[in-house]
């Protein structure tokens, strides 16, 4: 088995190694068996490690699902009946968790501010103290790759801890490409996926924080199937619930060997030069990126569609599709936008390749 290789420069599933690809090819196995309880027992293990939890007081929580049901999970479990979450909104995923927590019934505040933009820390300090709350939690989005903006991370946790609130924080496309310690950062809870910077394969995504948090929320979980405390239950003897997707488990265990002996660090060196390439190469071609420079992920970059004459950005994506290369459109409401991404299994050559491409496109061969 030998699949052409693709380079995907769309915000996840990423390009993956033919390592992690080979490693969905096991044995069939019941997902009941001791042997497939110590994959999972490991992939909890380097999880904590990438995260640099503290063992006695954090755990790793395997969903079965997108990343939008460890979100869903991490919603409906963590705020109880009492509390109240303020959710930062400025972006399609932080505006999708307020979805989320509406049909969930979760207590909620959507502080909605515009899309190419952050809340300042006093901002959100003001917020957390002023008349929209009490709130007992504050979930915001890291990377938001609507924009590729990136949202501060331990600075919105200081301000949490400062007002006594909790933090969920998801790193769906952020955690495994840029360094996070949840020993150092004063964060609470991550959530995240499989197939984003860790460079495995979708179908499993987790939450990552203190246990006792999550073995209370037994008494107010409200859903049946994503519940953390029933989820963490059977991990700690190495199950799931239900029926896991056990191959993509198997590759998960691949990808995150390959985390850690390539580092998150070394990781964020290689994704910020693939970056460097992708961008110099696309300004030189006139494409103007949409967010300031100080707003920028570096981990994805969405551009203007120029107006120049016979572009179309279904012909720019159809033409590298056909070279084997993927770009996305973009997702911001009213402004005509599409994205690249450079996470990944991939190199700067990879990136220059696609920048000749783009070259081809607009002027021939």
């Amino acid at each position: 088995m030998n699949p052409a290789r693709k380079i995907l420069l769309n915000p996840g599933p990423a390009t993956t190694s033919d390592a992690v690809k080979r490693a969905l090819v096991v044995s069939d196995i019941c997902p009941r068996e001791a042997e497939f309880g110590a994959v999972v027992a490991r992939v909890r293990a380097d999880l904590m490690e990438i995260a640099d939890g503290e063992d006695d007081v954090h755990t790793a929580v395997l969903i079965a699902g997108p990343g939008t049901a460890a979100v869903e999970a991490a919603l409906g479990s963590l705020v109880p009946p009492e509390g109240r979450v303020l959710i930062l909104d400025n972006g399609a995923y932080g505006e999708r968790a307020g979805r989320i927590a509406a049909a969930l019934g979760v207590p909620a505040h959507v502080w909605r501010v515009p899309w190419t933009g952050r809340p300042w820390l006093d901002e959100l300090g003001a917020r957390l103290a002023g008349s929209d709350g009490p709130f007992s939690h504050c979930f915001w989005v890291h990377h938001e790759t609507t924009t590729g903006l990136l949202n501060p991370f331990a600075e919105y946790g200081a301000v949490c801890r400062a007002h006594g609130v909790t933090s969920i924080v998801d790193a769906m496309s952020s955690f495994g490409g840029v360094p996070i310690s949840l020993r150092r950062d004063p964060i609470d809870f991550i959530i995240s996926s499989a197939n984003k910077c860790l460079q495995g394969l979708p179908g499993v995504s987790f939450v990552i924080g203190p246990r006792a948090p999550m073995r209370e929320s037994a008494a107010h979980g409200r859903t049946f199937t994503l519940n953390l405390a029933r989820h963490e239950e059977c991990q700690a003897e190495g199950q799931f619930p239900f029926t896991p997707p056990v191959q993509v488990v198997y590759a998960l265990a691949q990808a995150l060997a390959e985390t850690k002996a390539e580092t998150v660090w070394a990781r964020a060196r290689r994704y910020r030069a693939c970056h460097d390439v992708m961008l110099a190469g696309m300004e030189g071609e006139g494409f103007r990126p949409l967010l300031p420079r100080e707003l920028r992920s570096g981990l994805l970059t969405a551009f203007h569609t120029p107006a120049r004459r016979g572009f179309s950005f279904a012909g720019l994506h159809d033409f590298l599709y056909a070279r084997g290369i993927t770009i996305y459109p973009g997702k911001l409401p009213g402004t005509d936008t599409f994205r690249v991404a450079t996470i990944g299994a991939l190199t700067p050559d990879d990136l220059r390749g696609f920048v000749a491409a783009v070259r081809e496109y607009l002027h021939g061969a």
